[in-house]
């Protein structure tokens, strides 16, 4: 293997020790059996998708709600960093040309696609479309449901697997006083392949996933934040999520990482 190969497969493996980590399951599959070997339960209360740019995550997460995963569905999410690439992934894609994006948060256009792909009763869905961050996302859904007097015993929460993770942090955050069962489901687990051209998604076939600089952005920018120190947002810092351990070996992942994306050794403004 040549030197530039060997820092090349390195550099895959890093990566891929960072997505795993960040990609959040509590439960090994979306399903009925899956609740009841970790929790203790056949049916969660609530699914409750988070604004993101791939439409494979509410659809995946529609099918569970469709198959009897949990009682009620929620979209969370306004207009934020991800609306763009999701408004562009749902323009090229042909079988999304009824979606109306004009003006319209994450959760208003997330929420047409599942009532127009997975048949989803429009009135059965419930949307927050303020929100346009994980922090935000997690206080708003709640203030919504406590108006609507449907705070939930459980849910399942699903993301973007690059901010599972700190999504999960942030509803321990913010419905610390609540006594909700919070199950967090990433709805895929990115992974790297090497290839002639550097390196590919070994999940190349969901649609609309990230092109290799965005995704570079996200788990990059996700180490700091969710940090415990003083420029993290963890306790220690500014707050906004419940404390994290991060270990060695994915700090040690990122640290390596830093020699080729140092822009990342602090937080940043998303791309």
């Amino acid at each position: 293997m040549s030197l530039s190969h060997l820092n090349e497969f390195q550099i895959v493996r890093d990566i891929n020790i960072i997505i795993k980590f960040l990609s959040k399951r509590d439960i090994n599959e979306l399903s009925c059996r899956a609740l009841v070997d970790e929790f203790g339960i056949t049916q969660a209360d609530m699914i409750i998708i988070l604004g993101n740019s791939i439409p494979y995550i509410v659809e995946s997460a529609a099918k569970a709600y469709k198959s009897g995963l949990a009682k009620d569905i929620m979209i969370v999410g306004g207009i934020g960093h991800s609306t763009k690439y999701l408004v562009q992934n749902v323009l090229q894609d042909n079988k999304y040309k009824d979606i109306d994006v004009n003006d319209k948060s994450e959760a208003e256009i997330l929420r047409q696609i599942i009532v127009r792909r997975e048949n989803i009763e429009e009135e059965k869905i419930i949307i927050e479309s303020k929100s346009t961050n994980c922090g935000s996302n997690a206080y708003e859904a709640l203030n919504i449901l406590k108006e609507k007097g449907k705070v939930p015993g459980s849910i399942i929460l699903i993301q973007d697997p690059t901010m599972q993770l700190r999504s999960h942090a942030s509803f321990l955050k913010a419905w610390a006083q609540e006594k909700t069962l919070i199950i967090s489901y990433s709805p895929f687990i990115p992974q790297l392949k090497l290839s002639e051209g550097g390196y590919e998604y070994i999940n190349s076939e969901i649609n609309g996933i990230w092109t290799k600089d965005r995704f570079i952005d996200l788990i990059m920018g996700e180490i700091p934040r969710l940090r415990d120190d003083t420029n993290g947002y963890g306790p220690k810092g500014k707050g906004y999520i419940a404390h994290v351990d991060i270990p060695e070996k994915v700090l040690d992942s990122y640290k390596k990482l830093l020699t080729h994306y140092l822009e990342y050794n602090e937080i940043k403004n998303r791309k």
